[in-house]
């Protein structure tokens, strides 16, 4: 059986190219624009496939190149092209600039390299924050709407989904938003959930970040960081699965105020998956057994991503952790790729049509339910927020 083919964008690390690799696809090109992100790649690939791994610009690579470097594909060859653009613009954790920022404008140079490549599917992943994140109009969710009415466009229909790492069997809590678009009459499914937080029928218990880090060799002494003094004794008599709260920021319907954890300063319950591996340095602390306090290595939040002990990792230390936040799970992206694969080699006749007459297919019910408490919330706390910064600015005076 003849495997699907596949290139990725914004490759990173290789994360959901490893997943798709396991599930059977044969890669044929990959590009990333950061240099250890790049030389992890290689390292990690058949001498034979170094070849197809590139350092490169998404707003300067071509199809006929892309085609050409990928062994001479033709236009239309690709089973799919896989990539997850930069995030930050959508993230929660930063400013939610959205298609206002640069890297916002690198996901809409994906899409147009992908349609003109033309694949029978695209598969995007991102973070949870794009599916409520705001278009040009300042609605929550306009700018997913956006994207997929420009894929709509182009004769291309869309399925989106949340997917949380814990429930396929990952020992991280993260959800990310995955998105196939595919032609009208040719729309794979998406997996379902393996395992659960609470045991029931049919479905595995969550793994636990106790046993992922059971399954690898303890810290060593190079790999232990401590927090300084000061924040010691912030954490100091904290219970794991707390940390040192920021302060909170007074809405109308939050008056004690609208707070969160500090950066950098969480312990983790190693009872349940841990909490979101992230591309900073500040990752969360455990209390080690035989070593205390300490923070969770490189390597460690590699194990939680998924990755194999074996997988190499080029670059000083933030780069590391930068290039393992940044991924997306290997074992859920096996997951999507698996079921993606058993559809491509089934007997479902696929329609290929460009047509763009059809409709804009409708998100599933909670992924509008997610959207409409957004606006919800916006419209009662959206005046307190934007009025918390004069305030300070008062208090400050």
């Amino acid at each position: 059986m003849t495997k699907p083919t596949f290139i990725s964008l914004f490759s990173g690390a290789g994360g959901l190219d490893l997943g798709f690799e396991r599930a059977g696809w044969r890669r044929c090109f990959a590009s990333d624009l950061d240099e250890d992100a790049v030389n992890t790649l290689r390292s990690n690939s058949k001498v034979a496939d170094q070849a197809f791994i590139s350092q490169d610009d998404i707003r300067l690579l071509t199809a006929e190149g892309v085609l050409s470097q990928a062994g001479g594909l033709q236009k239309g060859e690709l089973t799919a092209i896989v990539g997850g653009p930069p995030c930050q613009s959508w993230s929660s954790a930063g400013h939610q600039m959205g298609l206002s920022d640069e890297r916002g404008q690198l996901f809409l140079h994906f899409i147009k390299l992908a349609n003109k490549l033309d694949p029978r599917f695209i598969i995007m992943e991102n973070v949870r924050g794009l599916l409520t994140a705001r278009g040009p109009d300042g609605e929550p969710g306009s700018a997913l709407r956006l994207l997929r009415e420009d894929l709509r466009q182009q004769g291309w229909q869309t399925s989106v989904n949340l997917m949380n790492a814990a429930d396929f069997g990952v020992a991280q809590r993260r959800v990310r938003l995955f998105i196939i678009a595919h032609r009208l009459g040719d729309q794979p499914e998406f997996p379902e959930p393996t395992h659960s937080k609470t045991p029931r029928k049919g479905f595995r218990k969550w793994v636990s970040l106790r046993q992922c880090l059971s399954r690898i060799p303890g810290a060593l002494d190079g790999e232990i960081i401590r927090p300084t003094p000061k924040l010691a004794k912030e954490l100091e008599g904290l219970e794991p699965g707390n940390g040192v709260k920021s302060p909170g920021k007074a809405e109308a319907t939050r008056p004690g105020g609208h707070w969160g954890y500090k950066q950098g300063a969480f312990i983790a319950d190693l009872s349940i998956p841990a909490r979101t591996v992230t591309a900073s340095t500040a990752q969360d602390w455990i209390i080690d057994p035989r070593l205390g306090l300490r923070r969770l290595c490189p390597r460690e939040c590699a194990a939680i991503q998924s990755f194999p002990s074996s997988w190499k990792w080029v670059g000083k230390r933030p780069s590391v952790y930068r290039q393992i936040g940044n991924a997306v799970p290997p074992k859920l992206s096996e997951t999507v790729a698996k079921t993606l694969i058993e559809y491509v080699h089934s007997d479902n006749a696929k329609t290929d049509t460009r047509s763009t007459v059809h409709e804009l297919a409708p998100l599933a019910p909670e992924l509008m339910a997610a959207i409409a408490y957004t606006k919800r919330d916006e419209a009662r706390n959206g005046a307190s927020r934007k009025a918390a910064p004069s305030l300070r600015s008062r208090k400050a005076n």
